[in-house]
C-alpha cells in the first residue's frame, strides 16, 4: 500500500480518519521516505494528529521527512491557474472561486483532487497521504475530474481532466482506503461506497481498515462473582462478538486495535502507526 504515490483515506465521521491518514504518514515517514499529509477538507483533525496547532497551505515540516498541509480551494484554483494554464495571477480568487464552484458542477471537487495529485507527482514527496472526505461524499470528488472533462470541449482543462481521471483510477499511482468501525452504520457506509466503485471503478481500493476492534477474552468469566469486573467482561464479550458479526459483511480488511486509556491524538497517531500494515 505504501509503494503507490497517492493514498486517500475516507471513512464515515468519527470513525478515526484522520487518525488513520497520520498514522500512515508516520508509517512511511519511519522508513525513510518524504512524505506530505494533506487535509482535503477541515484541516484540525489531522493537524491534531500530526501534534501542531494548525496546518497551512504551505507544507510545514512537523519531523524529519514529514510534513503536513491542508487544501484550500480558492489557493489551489490560483496554483492550478498560474502553473498549468500560464495564466497571471490575477489577486485574491475567493469571491470569484465560489461563484464558479456553484454555477458549475465538479469544480470545487475537481480543483481539491487536483491539487492533491498535483502534489502526488510534482517529485517533492514519495508519498502523499490525503486525509479526504467522508464516504458520503468521497464518490464525488473521485468523478469530478470525468465531469469536467465532459463539459470541456477540448484545450488544457479538458486535457487536464483527463489526466487526473486516468491517474485516479491507476492503481499503480493512487489508491483509497476506505476506514470505518464494525458498527452498522460505518459498515453499511462501507458495503455502499465499495459497491459504487465496483460499479463504477474511478479508483483502485488500495486497503479496507477497521478501527477500535476489540479482541474476544480469553478469561472464563463463569466463576466470577457479581460485580464490575463481571460487567466490564460481559460487555467486552457481547461487543467483540457485534463487532465480529459486522466484520463478517465486509470483504477482507485490516484491522487497528481498540485503544485503552486516555490518550492524546500525537499518541493515537503514533499507536495507530506501529498497528498498521504496510
Amino acid at each position: 500500500m505504501l509503494e503507490r504515490r497517492l493514498l486517500v483515506v475516507t471513512g464515515k465521521g468519527g470513525v478515526g480518519r484522520s487518525a488513520l491518514t497520520a498514522a500512515l504518514a508516520l508509517r512511511a515517514a519511519r522508513t525513510g521516505r518524504r512524505v506530505l499529509a494533506i487535509a482535503m477538507a477541515g484541516p484540525a483533525g489531522l493537524a491534531a494528529h500530526l501534534g501542531v496547532a494548525r496546518l497551512a497551505y504551505a507544507p510545514l515540516e512537523v519531523r524529519p521527512g514529514l510534513f503536513g498541509a491542508h487544501v484550500d480551494p480558492a489557493e489551489s484554483l490560483d496554483e492550478y491557474l498560474r502553473l498549468r494554464l500560464r495564466v497571471p495571477r490575477i489577486g485574491p480568487l475567493t469571491s470569484a472561486f465560489r461563484l464558479l464552484a456553484d454555477t458549475v458542477p465538479g469544480v470545487r471537487d475537481t480543483v481539491v483532487i487536483g491539487k492533491v495529485l498535483y502534489e502526488a507527482i510534482r517529485g517533492e514527496w514519495d508519498l502523499v497521504v490525503a486525509d479526504g472526505p467522508p464516504t458520503g461524499q468521497i464518490h464525488s470528488y473521485l468523478v469530478a475530474p470525468s465531469t469536467i472533462e465532459s463539459l470541456v470541449p477540448s484545450g488544457r482543462v479538458k486535457e487536464q481532466a483527463g489526466w487526473m481521471r486516468r491517474s485516479l483510477a491507476d492503481p499503480a499511482i493512487a489508491g483509497l482506503v476506505v476506514a470505518g468501525l464494525a458498527e452498522e452504520v460505518p459498515v453499511a457506509e462501507m458495503t455502499e461506497t465499495l459497491a459504487l466503485l465496483e460499479a463504477e471503478p474511478v479508483a483502485d481500493v488500495a486497503r479496507i481498515v477497521l478501527n477500535r476492534i476489540l479482541e474476544p477474552l480469553e478469561a472464563d468469566m463463569g466463576d466470577e462473582p457479581p460485580g464490575a469486573r463481571r460487567e466490564a467482561a460481559l460487555h467486552h464479550a457481547a461487543m467483540a462478538s457485534s463487532q465480529a458479526r459486522q466484520r463478517r459483511r465486509l470483504p477482507a480488511h485490516d484491522t487497528l486495535p481498540y485503544l485503552f486509556g486516555t490518550h492524546t491524538p500525537v499518541e493515537v497517531a503514533q499507536r495507530l502507526a506501529t498497528e498498521v500494515a504496510p
